[in-house]
C-alpha cells in the first residue's frame, strides 16, 4: 500500500509539473500570473505599504487638493486632497473582494444545478432548471445588474448581491452543456452499471472532466465582475464614499476632467490592468486543460 501511494504522489508531482511547464510557455500567462499575484499582495498589504492609509477613509487634507503627480503623491491628490495612489491600492481591496464573495455566492449552486440537469436531460428537472436560467440570460448582464440594484439601496454588499443574482444561469448553462456530452460516456455506463447512485457518478465521474472549462471560465470570470461591480459604483450604485472603490474613483473624478486628469485616470488604468491580469491567466489556464483533451 505505501508503494501503491507513493506512485500516486509521484504521478500528482509530475502532472503539476507538467501542467506547469505548458502554462510557462506562454510568456503573456506568466505576464498576467505576476499582475494577478502583485494585486493581491497589494491589496493584502495595502494599510503597511501605502503611504497614507488614513486617507483610504474619512480622513482628508483640503490644503493638497488637487496637487499633480509627484514624488510626494505618485498619482496627485483628489479633491479632497486624499492621496490618489493610496486609495488606488486600498480599492484593490473591493474589488478582489467583490469578484470572490460573487463567484463564491454562484459558481456552486450553478454547478450544481447545471450538473442535475445535464445528468436528467430530457426530464422536467431538465426543462425547469434550463427554462429559469434562460429567462436570465435573455436579459442582458448590465442591464439586469442595473435594474436589480436600483431597487436595493446603494452599497457594496447589495452591489455583490445584484451582480449574483445574474451570473449563477451561466455556470448552470456551462456546466449543463458539458454534462449532457458526458452522459453517455462509458465510464458513466460502467458506473451505472455498477450500482453508483446518481449523485455519486455526477460529483465523482462526471464533474472532475468539466473542471477545465469550469476553472477558465472562472478565471475569466473574475475580470467581468470587477468591471461590472465598478460600473454599478460608477453609476452610484455601488460602495458609497469614503469607500475606496474604484468604479467610485474615477466617476468622481471624472467631473474634474480634463484639467485634474489624474484623478480619474490612475484607478481606470487599474481595472484595466487588473482584468487584463485575469484575462490573461485564464487564457493560459485554457490552454492547459485544451492540449491535455488532445
Amino acid at each position: 500500500m505505501q508503494i501503491v501511494e507513493r506512485v500516486r504522489i509521484i504521478a500528482k508531482r509530475y502532472d503539476l509539473k507538467r501542467k506547469w511547464f505548458r502554462f510557462s510557455r506562454s510568456p503573456l500567462s506568466l505576464v498576467g500570473l505576476v499582475v494577478i499575484v502583485a494585486a493581491i499582495f497589494l491589496a493584502l498589504a495595502a494599510p503597511y505599504i501605502t503611504p497614507y492609509p488614513r486617507e483610504a477613509g474619512l480622513q482628508t487634507n483640503l490644503q493638497d487638493r488637487f496637487l499633480p503627480p509627484s514624488s510626494k503623491y505618485l498619482f496627485g491628490t483628489d479633491q479632497l486632497g486624499r492621496d490618489v495612489f493610496t486609495r488606488t491600492v486600498f480599492g484593490f481591496q473591493y474589488s478582489l473582494m467583490m469578484a470572490g464573495v460573487v463567484l463564491l455566492l454562484v459558481v456552486p449552486p450553478g454547478i450544481v444545478l447545471g450538473l442535475i440537469a445535464g445528468y436528467y436531460r430530457g426530464s422536467w428537472i431538465d426543462t425547469l432548471v434550463m427554462r429559469i436560467s434562460d429567462v436570465f440570460i435573455a436579459v442582458p448582464p448590465l442591464i439586469l445588474a442595473l435594474s436589480i440594484a436600483s431597487v436595493l439601496t446603494p452599497s457594496a454588499f447589495n452591489s455583490m448581491m445584484a451582480v449574483s443574482l445574474m451570473w449563477w444561469p451561466w455556470y448552470t448553462r456551462l456546466t449543463y452543456n458539458a454534462a449532457s456530452a458526458l452522459r453517455n460516456e462509458y465510464f458513466v455506463q460502467a458506473s451505472e452499471v455498477m450500482g453508483e447512485n446518481s449523485f455519486r457518478i455526477m460529483f465523482n465521474e462526471i464533474l472532475p472532466n468539466c473542471l477545465g472549462s469550469i476553472l477558465t471560465k472562472i478565471t475569466l470570470d473574475v475580470g467581468w465582475v470587477i468591471l461590472l461591480g465598478s460600473a454599478l459604483s460608477f453609476v452610484g450604485l455601488g460602495a458609497q464614499p469614503p469607500t475606496p472603490d474604484l468604479g467610485t474613483m474615477v466617476a468622481g473624478g471624472s467631473i474634474f476632467l480634463p484639467g485634474q486628469w489624474w484623478i480619474s485616470m490612475f484607478p481606470a488604468v487599474a481595472i484595466i490592468v487588473i482584468i487584463l491580469g485575469f484575462n490573461l491567466l485564464g487564457d493560459g489556464i485554457r490552454d492547459i486543460f485544451v492540449e491535455e483533451a488532445r
